[in-house]
Order: structure tokens, then C-alpha cells, then sequence
């Protein structure tokens, strides 16, 4: 519940009191925390959908690689094998 219902945080421009200051101050640093916290996972979300955008596209370019090592490469020798690995939890 917002200390002042009227007004925000920023309307407020004096406090007459030590309580009336820190409450002020409250608010405001309560404000300011809410939309960097919102700011963070938003730039989080960006970053993640264009990770996984990346890394689709790395695995689709090994395979076509793996596919015209195959095409090129002898029967009787070993192909290169190429591989993706996660960082451990994902």
C-alpha cells in the first residue's frame, strides 16, 4: 500500500518530520528498486531468446558441416566427430 494514495513518490517534496523523511525515502528507494528489478529480468528474457536463436543456429551449421564431411570423406577412414556440450544444470 502506497504512503501517499494521492500523490507519488516524486510529488512529495518535503517531509516535516524525521519519520515523515525515512517513510519518504522508503518509498521512493522501494520505487526505484522495483523498476531496475523489472529492468534486470527484462534484459534477461532478450538475452535468453537470442541465445537460443544462436545456438540453433550453431547446431544447424555442424550438422550441414558433419553432412559434407561425410559426402567428402573415405569410407575407410574415421570422420571427425563434432559435439555440443552444456554447461553443467542446463
Amino acid at each position: 500500500m502506497p504512503l501517499c494514495p494521492k500523490h507519488t513518490s516524486h510529488q512529495v517534496k518535503e517531509a516535516h518530520s524525521r519519520l515523515g523523511r525515512s517513510l519518504v525515502k522508503i518509498q521512493k528507494t522501494r520505487h526505484i528498486s522495483k523498476l531496475e528489478s523489472e529492468n534486470i529480468e527484462t534484459m534477461f528474457r532478450n538475452w535468453e531468446t537470442k541465445w537460443m536463436h544462436r545456438r540453433e543456429l550453431i547446431s544447424s551449421r555442424i550438422q550441414m558441416i558433419e553432412n559434407q564431411l561425410k559426402e567428402l570423406g573415405e569410407p575407410e577412414l574415421p570422420l571427425p566427430q563434432f559435439a555440443i556440450f552444456d554447461a553443467p544444470g542446463e
